[in-house]
């Protein structure tokens, strides 16, 4: 009977591939544990750190069909952990951002916030505003940015993508994000969300 502890990276991803739970297991158990320490490290938080790493191996599980290992599993593993992070940083910053956004409106109109229930009209007011200062860059560099921030792209990758240099990638994230800063003044969160994503 084979030992599937004793198999490659390599080997593993093959009968992973073929649906072989054994061949799940073994990774599951080699590396859960160093990437929840990396997680509750960078997110400081244990709960959200767990289900972080749940996330991971659930997307792995679940195209497990069509996955290619391409060097090793602790490699693609410690990527995988840190867009995890990030998508869940930037999302408490989202969160933030917006909170921070509907209580200064709500001191502006001077509402007592007993009797104003924030309704998801509000957020969209929000996200319109967001949407509209992105909408008034240059094309590309719209498109620069999107990729970098929504997809996740590194500027290797977005610089391949567009047939462009990587010098020419940063240039175009560095005026949307000048662009931000003028446009938000003092949302220094909102800054901080998109500098996460670079």
């Amino acid at each position: 009977m084979t030992d599937h502890r004793k198999l490659t990276d390599q080997e593993l991803a093959g009968l992973l591939r073929l649906g072989n739970e054994t061949a799940f297991k073994v990774v599951y158990d080699r590396y859960w544990e160093k990437l929840y320490f990396v997680a509750a490290k960078r997110l400081n938080d244990a709960y959200e750190a767990e289900e972080a790493v749940q996330d991971i191996f659930l997307q792995l599980w679940k195209n497990r069909e069509n996955f290619e290992l391409r060097e090793t599993f602790e490699n693609y593993l410690a990527v995988a952990a840190k867009f995890q992070v990030i998508k869940r940083r930037s999302k408490r910053l989202r969160r933030a951002i917006i909170d921070q956004q509907l209580a200064s409106e709500a001191e502006l109109r001077n509402l007592d916030s007993n009797h104003h229930n924030w309704s998801q009209y509000d957020f969209e007011q929000l996200q319109q505003k967001l949407s509209k200062i992105l909408d008034g860059l240059p094309p590309k560099c719209k498109l620069v940015f999107s990729m970098s921030r929504d997809d996740e792209y590194t500027n290797k990758k977005i610089a391949a993508e567009l047939g462009i240099s990587e010098k020419a990638v940063e240039k175009h994230v560095t005026h949307a994000l000048k662009t931000l800063k003028s446009k938000l003044g003092n949302y220094f969160l909102l800054v901080l969300w998109f500098n996460e994503m670079i």
